[in-house]
């Protein structure tokens, strides 16, 4: 089986550095697994790393698309496999860097991705199905709770973009997306767990929020000094001289493709109170301050909460599929990168010591054996693969809190209902509930 290393963790936490380092110390090319990067230009916004930091090293699914183009999961993975026969023909490492995590989990792992006839590259908006995106949001829900329940009971009713990929699949393949995740978890457990694609060494970068939320909030500051408001009127202008499309419609817009870079929305009121300036100049220079500074702590806020989903997807989707890794194909270490001024000690040297054992075929430590950081984030909160998530997915009525159209209030799963139990709203509604119910027994007219 090919040997490939992989580097994995949240944005801005040194994923991109300790490729180069890995590379430089084994012989190794990268592979980006960033979703965002994959577009030409526009460096700053998707966060590549600068050139001359790369070192010398290869780096390989970079820089090649187009703005309007969108690029799919099935592209990756074979375009991906493609590189990675490539460098192993050159006797060197492939080492897989990325921040998309479903980009990293379907590399991996075999049968995990819905496949059709249409993968094609193409642009966006997608050609084949112009009546779907003519439809408003809620009558795609009710299409897709007619179509296929078990999916529109998973996602949210707001949520477009997944909501219009399992009607696409429905379309294109003939089949629900439901009955094909389920022939996908028959076919897991006939084969005894989770079928790898490649003998992997996975290093899982991690920093807590303590550490990791100043060093983002810098990010974004660094990245609005060295450039990011030209890319971004460059873009803007690209779009109103009709040279770049943006996919679909409202916020469906921010969900798809380059699109999606955090960034772009973020600063789009401010943007669109410059280009108002040159007509009526009624703006005045604080409040175009002002409008800048919200839309720059947005950003911020925005930044810290994908880096807070990008943990929670590795340790509830990624962690449980490598812990069930049929052979044992897929080792995972965690590489505390917290303190920067520890980093040679704590993160390069370790994966590079930990590289080299897995090449050669020695014996590997117990992966939560290197910290206790380790220890605790290695044990899953949720030991289930994906696929019986889905099938098994519940949604919860609260029977005390409402919203402010009257209605009860829906938690889309699980983990939505526990953390609204706990929320200072519900135990509010609970309270002011048992309050109604005393005062309506203490009014009571004595029984008969």
């Amino acid at each position: 089986m090919i040997k490939i290393a992989t580097i994995i963790g949240t944005t801005g936490v040194g994923k991109s550095q300790l490729g180069v380092e890995l590379c430089k110390a084994l012989g190794g090319q990268v592979i980006n697994a960033d979703a965002m990067q994959v577009y030409k230009g526009l460096d700053i916004i998707t966060n590549k790393m600068p050139l001359h930091e790369r070192q010398g090293v290869r780096h390989h699914l970079m820089d090649f698309l187009e703005p309007e183009q969108e690029y799919r999961v099935t592209e990756f993975t074979d375009d991906c496999g493609k590189c990675i026969d490539a460098i192993v023909q050159e006797q060197q490492l492939p080492v897989v860097v990325g921040g998309t995590n479903y980009y990293v989990q379907s590399l991996l792992y075999q049968n995990t991705l819905i496949k059709d006839d249409n993968d094609a590259r193409s642009p966006s908006p997608e050609p084949y199905m112009p009546e779907l995106d003519a439809l408003t949001t809620d009558d795609l829900y009710d299409r897709l709770k007619h179509i296929d329940p078990v999916m529109a009971n998973k996602w949210h009713p707001s949520n477009r973009r997944k909501i219009l990929r399992s009607l696409r699949v429905y379309y294109q393949m003939g089949r629900r997306q439901s009955d094909i995740i389920k022939e996908q978890q028959e076919q897991h457990e006939k084969q005894g767990g989770s079928q790898a694609r490649y003998s992997s060494i996975v290093f899982w970068l991690y920093a807590d929020p303590q550490h990791l939320n100043p060093r983002l909030d810098d990010r974004v500051g660094t990245m609005i000094q060295t450039g990011l408001f030209d890319e971004i009127k460059q873009l803007r202008q690209r779009v109103v001289q009709g040279k770049v499309t943006v996919p679909g419609m409202g916020e469906e817009q921010y969900q798809r493709g380059l699109w999606q870079a955090i960034g772009y929305k973020e600063f789009d009121p401010y943007f669109t109170a410059l280009e108002q300036q040159p007509n009526d100049n009624t703006l005045p220079v604080d409040n175009l301050q002002q409008i800048q500074q919200e839309c720059t702590e947005r950003m911020m806020a925005a930044t810290r909460r994908y880096a807070k989903r990008q943990v929670q997807w590795i340790r509830n989707k990624l962690l449980p599929t490598i812990l069930n890794t049929k052979h044992d194909d897929v080792k995972i270490y965690l590489l505390d990168a917290g303190d920067l001024a520890q980093w040679n000690t704590n993160v390069r040297d370790q994966a590079i010591q930990l590289a080299k054992a897995f090449q050669s075929g020695d014996a590997m430590p117990e992966p939560s054996s290197l910290s206790d950081t380790a220890k605790e984030m290695l044990t899953p909160k949720i030991m289930e693969d994906t696929q019986s998530r889905i099938l098994t997915w519940q949604n919860h009525v609260c029977p005390v809190c409402k919203t402010d159209k009257g209605d009860q209030v829906t938690l889309y799963g699980d983990v939505e209902w526990e953390q609204h139990k706990k929320s200072r709203w519900h135990r509010k509604s609970v309270k002011n509930l048992k309050r109604k119910d005393t005062s309506t027994v203490a009014g009571a007219p004595p029984s008969q």
